[in-house]
């Protein structure tokens, strides 16, 4: 291509756009992603960008999990080989095509500019679909280096702290099809433990999960079920959950019912404690803690003010006794008594990391809203959005950062907080002044 380190030029005039490369003039009407594409392509090819500037093919190779390729056609993503030959510029596509949320036809352009071949919008679709088997095995074979590790208090060094929670993603269109992305973080590297996808029908769980010993888990109130603490105490693991009130019986050590809003009555703002016994699916007595403090006449006045909005907006009346509750932050535990409750309760508070993880992705990687319009393209496309997000979460851990950012060589507590991670503790009281605290 003569001249091609000559001056680019890109001129765009409404919805026309016109790539100059030296005496190669490029059209292309209508599809402006497709000139800075072209561009950035023709750029790295003759050198015009520096090695380093971009990722590379080599660099995504280091990501991937061994025996990928294998995998590929071992799960029947690639059966015959004519426009895509081989598993990475595969995944190549599919990657372009999740991140930013491109359409079908920028897909079919990037493989033609990019030297992959020619395929349709539609060819690469029935594709992707067949891809599902294979994005679901590079999500669970990709092992991400902690993105940053943050010092565990000490009273928490035998655990792995997973926060737990689920949230919706919804397709597109009149159908709007419905699934639940239940997610575990762990909480001292920012890094997925593990994920799942089910459809709506599932309800959040303990036991969409697989837990074992020396795993902490924190979930919020619809976590808070006898299923959901039987499953992860046969696992060998522990919980801090926060619970509704009158969501089960709760008993002393000769099997006698405790009402629990008469001892609510006696705590103040100093955490407290309660020794309490469930009865599991056997009916046996299973001994817990509850732990419970007071809210601040600050939080208190807030939370009769979302109160308020809430009734007025469901049209519906909270019980005196449900709305006294709401004065109160309390969870049950299984974690022993040498852990005290002012410990569990600040324990509690770092869940919120969880929804910040529902934020990003939704925000950054845009999963909140799928683009498909089968039941088949909607699932490969939202393991394709956690495939994305574990690559990156991998990349971020991997990377060599430069020596001039003073990057501290120990792990340490962030200034002001109690349990040494992150940010200052949040209150998740408010999200939910449901009546079913």
């Amino acid at each position: 291509m003569a001249g091609v380190r000559s001056a680019l030029l890109i001129t765009c005039l409404s919805k026309l756009h016109v790539v100059i490369v030296g005496q190669v003039k490029i059209i292309l009407r209508d599809f402006a992603p497709y000139a800075l594409t072209l561009l950035l392509q023709i750029h790295k090819i003759h050198g015009i960008i520096k090695k380093g500037d971009f990722m590379d093919t080599n660099d995504l190779i280091k990501l991937l999990p061994s025996g990928y390729e294998q995998a590929c056609f071992d799960k029947k993503a690639i059966t015959r080989k004519r426009t895509i030959k081989n598993p990475l510029d595969l995944l190549r596509l599919i990657l372009f095509y999740l991140s930013g949320n491109k359409s079908l036809i920028d897909v079919s352009q990037f493989a033609l500019i990019s030297g992959i071949g020619k395929i349709s919008d539609v060819g690469f679709m029935k594709r992707f679909i067949k891809c599902k088997e294979w994005i679901i095995w590079l999500t669970q074979h990709i092992l991400p280096n902690p993105v940053i590790q943050y010092q565990k208090p000490g009273w928490l060094e035998p655990f792995q702290v997973l926060a737990i929670d689920a949230s919706d993603i919804v397709e597109k269109g009149a159908v709007k099809r419905l699934w639940h992305l239940h997610y575990a973080v762990d909480l001292f590297s920012l890094t997925c433990s593990q994920f799942k996808i089910t459809g709506q029908s599932t309800g959040e769980s303990l036991k969409n999960f697989t837990l074992a010993k020396g795993c902490l888990v924190i979930a919020d109130r619809a976590y808070g079920t006898i299923k959901s603490m039987e499953h992860c105490l046969a696992a060998g693991g522990d919980f801090i959950i926060r619970i509704k009130n009158k969501a089960f019986n709760i008993y002393d050590a000769d099997g006698g019912k405790l009402v629990f809003t008469d001892w609510l009555r006696t705590v103040g703002e100093t955490a407290e404690e309660l020794n309490v016994y469930i009865r599991n699916s056997e009916k046996k007595l299973v001994p817990l803690r509850i732990c419970a403090c007071k809210k601040t006449k600050a939080e208190i006045a807030a939370e009769k003010v979302r109160i308020k909005k809430m009734e007025s907006k469901k049209q519906r009346k909270l019980s005196d006794e449900t709305v006294f509750t709401h004065n109160y932050m309390f969870v049950i535990t299984s974690l022993p008594a040498e852990i005290s409750a002012a410990e569990i309760l600040s324990c509690y508070r770092l869940r919120w990391q969880v929804e910040l993880v529902f934020k990003r992705l939704k925000s950054l990687l845009q999963l909140g809203s799928i683009p498909t319009k089968t039941e088949e393209a909607g699932e490969a496309w939202i393991n394709g959005k956690i495939l994305l997000s574990l690559l990156t979460e991998k990349y971020l851990g991997d990377v060599d950062f430069s020596p001039s950012w003073n990057i501290r060589s120990q792990s340490e507590c962030m200034e002001g907080d109690e349990a040494g991670i992150l940010y200052n503790f949040y209150d998740d009281t408010a999200k939910y002044p449901d009546g079913n605290l």
